[in-house]
């Protein structure tokens, strides 16, 4: 069933869609960093400071800190805006516009990548992964409850 003009202007679309989103939102960060903390069984902020080269983490300073902290909060900024468009693109069904929106993602923070992929890439795929899951679940909920 595609999502027509009078399903997207109902109230239940709408109350699911900005649930959806919400819960999106409030619970990716979360997600992402435990599934971080399992993977790699390392705190965020360890691997945000950690370079490519190197497997042992060591102490950092004041400035390796500072400088995990500003990645931490960026990837949440981008992290957020990565979630409402995916949430948006597969809630009205342009699939291709993801492959452009995780290109071009890559392509902006290439030089971060270079310089740490493991917490830039894992966390990218990781909240790309949640954010595709919970999107199709609301749309399926969507088109389910609207169908009855």
């Amino acid at each position: 069933m595609e999502l027509t003009k009078e399903i997207l202007f109902s109230n239940w679309f709408l109350l699911l869609a900005v649930a959806g989103a919400l819960l999106l939102l409030f619970s990716s960060g979360t997600v992402v960093r435990r599934v971080m903390n399992i993977i790699y069984k390392k705190n965020l902020s360890d691997l945000a400071s950690a370079n490519s080269g190197t497997d042992n983490v060591t102490v950092p300073n004041a400035d390796e800190e500072k400088i995990a902290k500003d990645r931490i909060s960026t990837g949440l900024i981008i992290g957020k805006c990565e979630n409402l468009i995916i949430y948006l693109m597969v809630l009205t069904g342009s699939y291709t516009a993801l492959a452009i929106i995780f290109t071009a993602k890559t392509i902006i923070r290439k030089e971060d990548i270079a310089k740490n992929s493991m917490f830039f890439l894992a966390g990218t795929m990781i909240n790309v992964t949640y954010s595709l899951l919970i999107s199709m679940l609301v749309k399926l909920l969507i088109i389910n409850v609207l169908s009855c």
